[in-house]
């Protein structure tokens, strides 16, 4: 029995000298906390953006396969992720902006002319 307890002592002491205590434990500041936060809040953003469905119809109009844009995301690094989700944020909704507006403008005053002159 002592030969067991000698064995398991210096499998001990070996453990300990060669297993380096490299274990810290610090503060984490709230602006850490709260920067973190924000960071996973525009990623899941991201995410719920490219998965709606008329974002992924018209990813795959443009060629492109809804699998595949949500591979893209996953690999975007976080200032890539927090460019987006603002541009996200900013963007009109259901706007299009392809100068239709200019034509029916220029519609409406050839009308009010055509009429003011009749």
């Amino acid at each position: 029995m002592k030969c067991l307890y000698k064995l398991v002592s210096q499998l001990l002491i070996v453990s300990m000298v060669l297993v380096p205590f490299a274990t810290q434990a610090g503060m984490i500041g709230t602006d850490q906390v709260v920067a973190s936060a924000a960071a996973q809040a525009n990623r899941d953003k991201v995410v719920q953006f490219v998965n709606r469905s008329d974002v992924a119809k018209q990813l795959e109009a443009l060629g492109v396969k809804s699998t595949d844009a949500q591979a893209r995301v996953a690999a975007m690094t976080q200032e890539e992720i927090n460019t987006i989700a603002g541009k996200i944020d900013t963007l009109p909704a259901g706007a299009d902006d392809s100068g239709w507006w200019w034509a029916a403008g220029v519609l409406v005053v050839a009308l009010i002319i055509y009429f003011a002159y009749k």
